[in-house]
């Protein structure tokens, strides 16, 4: 980090809060997905970020607009998406984990962390035994409540807990002052 060589930079129409995402895919390619206005846009990279496809709408990553969602590679190789999941296609509720087991083509599992309306913002890490955390937002404008919620990829994939490492809306942090 001692020195930056500016690269490239790709164009995603439609975004929004410019907060983007990049994984390698297993071939090399990055792959870049943002949050857009329509959801989740895409671009990819073959010479390691010095050029850019157009931007487009994801074609294997769907999410309600205007919301932040989480991807990463995991230690096994698949990938993890965390993105809100609402019955009702647009609520900030629902947030759950998915893995691709073929690189972002398809998702499985779906282990809801929280349901409740107001959960947004995820992000997270993956110790080396295994063990997932994803820290998020809950109700920033009410209760102000920074949570995390542990658990395995083997959880997400089967869609409820399965393992001793479920651990849901631990409290991380919660403000106390007005805006």
């Amino acid at each position: 980090g001692e020195t930056w060589e500016f690269l490239g930079m790709s164009d995603v129409p439609e975004r929004s809060c410019d907060e983007h995402l990049v994984v390698e895919k297993q071939d090399g390619t990055l792959w870049q997905l943002v949050r857009t206005q329509y959801g989740v846009g895409e671009s990819f990279s073959e010479d390691r970020g010095k050029t850019w496809s157009e931007g487009r709408k994801s074609e294997t990553v769907s999410h309600i607009p205007h919301a932040r969602f989480f991807v990463r590679r995991l230690n096994s190789g698949n990938l993890l998406l965390v993105k809100h999941n609402p019955p009702d296609g647009k609520t900030r509720s629902h947030l759950t984990a998915f893995i691709s087991e073929d690189d972002g083509q398809t998702w499985s599992g779906g282990l809801v962390l929280d349901e409740r309306k107001g959960v947004s913002y995820p992000d997270g890490v993956q110790a080396d035994n295994g063990t997932l955390y994803i820290i998020y937002d809950y109700d920033r404008r009410g209760e102000k409540k920074i949570l995390m919620c542990t658990f395995t990829e083997g959880d997400a994939l089967a869609g409820r807990p399965v393992s001793g490492a479920w651990n849901p809306r631990i409290q991380v942090n919660q403000a106390t002052g007005s805006p």
